[in-house]
């Protein structure tokens, strides 16, 4: 049965005279924002903390795996603690704690404090952005819902994008321990401004905590990540990966089968009987993907082959973020009027697009290349995103919203963990590939390589160097020349893949349409403006 939540005790409101809809957006808005920064502003500075506390890069990557899987564990109870405490009450508590631990990273003594900190930091940001979600799904009127959802997708899109300038510069210009103090001051200002304007959502009494869908749901999961994240470094037969695999094999099903006996569950599986909400999540989770995949393969390139510096590799890819910026908004005021199938068609053909034009890069790719492909690859995503995002819950009933964005949530994070560790791996086996392909290649009786060879040679010597010394040195110079061409090569076969998982998802998205709530809610406005 539903009641009232009581009231918090509310601050003056410093949006009165907004529509309430607006206020909860700006709030959520910068809550959310925060929380997907961290998702990738702190991969910038882990060389910095591994270096700092004098740790291996193994120990230094928990730092990333720990708030992931505490990510993953929180994140399917979001359903029940907004039912259970209400949405307001639950959405201030997960901000509260997300910013103690970010203060708490900061001031870190050592690599394990980090990595616990860095824990509870996740248990408070894995329910902040379905929480928030659920929270303006209810609030916002049906005919903004496209525009104010697009709004809210801004910090999904925009904070990892630039997540990478902000961080190389805090690390390479102010001190690394300010990626996670940065998180206090705003934190706090979203608290404050939680308390005094979000309103508490209606509570769902008599239900009871599913445990074994938890248990089983936080085995299975973090398992299958915690495999993900470790699989192209360790191996993906490596006996320790191979027994996480067998756990998230065995654990998943079993919640699965759980779940769907369950009267109350901790995920409602159901609702992916509704056509519109399985197809949007099938799309979105296959745009998340070659969204993260780009995220991972463009800076490593830009790094590694190019030998860009991070606040450098930064500033060039920020054209993405500013580009979906832009169009969001707009492709939300577009989402009542041409409906989602050419918005979601569109996007994801300019997507593919964009990752064929980086299909070619090389160290000698102008700069005016990338950027045109991360511009049009910022108007694809702000196209595609929200919009589906939105129309995945046309059919969902009130009381079911935040199980099902509970439920979306859990499906993206997955999505993106998998693609980027599968793009990890891809490029790992590529560069390996290609590396031996290439030495098999380079020989002594090779024409190219004895000329190569011969011409740094002849550089060296007219330096003044001795032969000995000039021919080792020319075989190293030919031998790095090997290892840069394998990466290029590796790095355009994980583009051609991304290029077709883009693709992939134009099928499903010519079934997308509005929900029939959505389409009456149309049909009614149009009425009132006759």
């Amino acid at each position: 049965m539903a009641t009232l939540a009581p009231p918090l005790r509310a601050a003056r409101n410093p949006l009165a005279g907004v529509a309430y809809h607006w206020q909860a957006l700006i709030v959520i808005v910068l809550g959310s924002f925060m929380v997907v920064l961290d998702t990738t502003i702190v991969n910038i500075a882990l060389p910095r903390v591994i270096q700092v506390f004098q740790t291996t890069v193994d120990e230094g990557d928990l730092v990333l795996t720990g708030y992931m899987l505490a990510l993953a564990v929180v994140m399917p109870a979001t359903g029940y603690v907004s039912d259970r405490f209400g949405a307001k009450r639950a959405y201030l508590v997960t901000m509260v704690l997300f910013t103690i631990g970010s203060a708490l990273c900061g001031l870190a003594p050592s690599i394990e404090g980090l990595v616990v900190f860095r824990i509870i930091q996740g248990l408070g940001g894995g329910m902040v952005q379905p929480l928030g979600m659920s929270l303006l799904f209810q609030v916002s009127p049906p005919r903004q819902r496209g525009m104010i959802m697009g709004m809210f997708g801004l910090p999904i899109l925009v904070a990892p994008a630039i997540g990478p300038t902000l961080g190389g510069y805090l690390v390479e210009y102010v001190d690394w321990r300010w990626i996670f103090t940065l998180n206090v001051p705003i934190g706090v200002a979203a608290i404050l401004l939680g308390i005094a304007i979000l309103r508490e959502t209606p509570l769902q009494t008599g239900g009871r905590f599913d445990w074994a869908g938890f248990g089983l749901s936080a085995l299975g999961f973090s398992a299958a990540l915690l495999a993900l994240s470790k699989a192209p470094a360790d191996g993906w037969t490596a006996p320790h990966i191979a027994a996480l695999w067998l756990i998230a094999a065995a654990a998943i099903p079993c919640w699965i089968v759980v779940e769907l006996a369950q009267e109350d569950p901790l995920l409602d599986l159901t609702v992916l009987r509704d056509t519109t909400y399985l197809i949007a999540n099938l799309v979105i989770c296959v745009v998340m993907i070659a969204l993260y995949s780009m995220m991972l393969l463009l800076p490593l390139f830009l790094q590694s082959v190019r030998g860009l510096g991070a606040m450098e590799t930064g500033v060039l890819l920020f054209p993405n973020a500013a580009a979906a910026a832009v169009v969001m908004p707009i492709a939300g005021r577009l989402l009542n009027k041409v409906g989602p199938r050419p918005l979601a068609v569109g996007g994801l053909v300019a997507l593919t697009y964009s990752t064929w034009l980086v299909m070619g890069l090389d160290p000698n790719t102008p700069d005016r290349v990338l950027t045109f492909s991360l511009v049009l690859r910022g108007i694809a995503t702000g196209l595609i995103f929200m919009p589906i995002m939105t129309v995945a819950m046309d059919n969902i009933a009130s009381l079911q919203i935040p199980r099902a964005t509970a439920l979306g949530n859990v499906l993206r994070q997955l999505a993106g963990a998998f693609g980027t560790a599968m793009f990890a791996s891809l490029l790992l086996d590529r560069e390996q590939f290609h590396e031996a392909l290439l030495t098999q290649v380079v020989t002594p009786s090779s024409l190219a390589a004895v000329h190569t060879l011969n011409a740094m040679k002849a550089a060296l010597l007219q330096r003044g160097m001795d032969e000995a010394a000039a021919h080792t040195l020319g075989l190293m110079a030919l031998s790095r020349q090997v290892a840069q061409a394998a990466a290029v090569r590796s790095f355009d076969d994980c583009f051609y893949v991304a290029m077709l998982i883009s693709a992939a998802a134009v099928l499903p998205a010519l079934w997308l349409r509005r929900g029939r709530r959505m389409q009456a809610s149309h049909k009614e406005t149009v009425v009132e403006m006759g």
